[in-house]
């Protein structure tokens, strides 16, 4: 389990993308409830990739814990102010587990699947962390997007078609600081597939090709 622990959270998270919607779509129960239930095994994967020795496994579980509750804290509990404590605080723990997975992803020796799979990791995380940016942007400023009804799945979604720069249009933001973080994320999301992750598919490739096996 070890030795697969980047690739098990790549999964686990693939799986949240792939889940939710249908369980939304299908009214099986609250879509915000579920949600957090599959967000909490996420981030419990995370901790079980980011230990790789005692005292990675202290500090990532005092970051990521409170994350955690902190996302229950927001279901039952529906205060202003309390939802944007909750969005900085995920927004610096996911920030905390992009740092954690890019070290793993940069370090020297061979490219290996691990490698890849931390860094597709990291891509995943950015649409997290905005999801939160543009949740607490809705908070600060009302009337920010181009409805008031926007759920955490809504950002969700928002901000994984801004990542990826699909752009439907059925979410708009509609002042300033909420325009630059879609930009701004269309951006990072860009460059880091085509630069970072295509380098490290390509080291993959090269230390794993036919001739590089003939020379060993």
């Amino acid at each position: 389990m070890r030795r697969f622990r980047f690739t098990i959270l790549m999964v686990a998270f693939l799986c949240v993308l792939v889940v939710y919607p249908f369980i939304e779509h299908f009214e099986l129960t609250h879509i915000d409830f579920l949600l957090n239930i599959f967000i909490t095994l996420l981030l419990i994967s995370c901790i079980h990739a980011l230990s790789s020795g005692h005292r990675q496994a202290i500090v990532s579980t005092l970051v990521i814990i409170p994350a955690i509750f902190m996302d229950w804290f927001g279901v039952f509990v529906d205060l202003r102010q309390f939802e944007i404590l909750i969005d900085l605080y995920k927004i610096g723990a996911f920030s905390y587990i992009c740092v954690g997975l890019l070290k793993y992803a940069l370090q020297a020796g061979v490219v290996d699947r691990e490698k890849i799979a931390a860094a597709v990791n990291v891509y995943l995380f950015f649409g997290l962390i905005w999801r939160d940016l543009y949740s607490l942007v809705n908070l600060l400023i009302p009337g920010a997007y181009n409805s008031e009804l926007l759920t955490q799945t809504d950002f969700l979604y928002y901000s994984f078609v801004t990542l990826s720069t699909l752009g439907y249009g059925d979410v708009l933001p509609e002042v300033g600081p909420a325009k630059a973080l879609a930009y701004i994320e269309a951006i990072i999301g860009q460059l880091y597939l085509t630069i970072l992750v295509a380098r490290l598919v390509g080291l993959h490739i090269a230390y794993t090709g036919p001739e590089c096996q003939d020379r060993d």
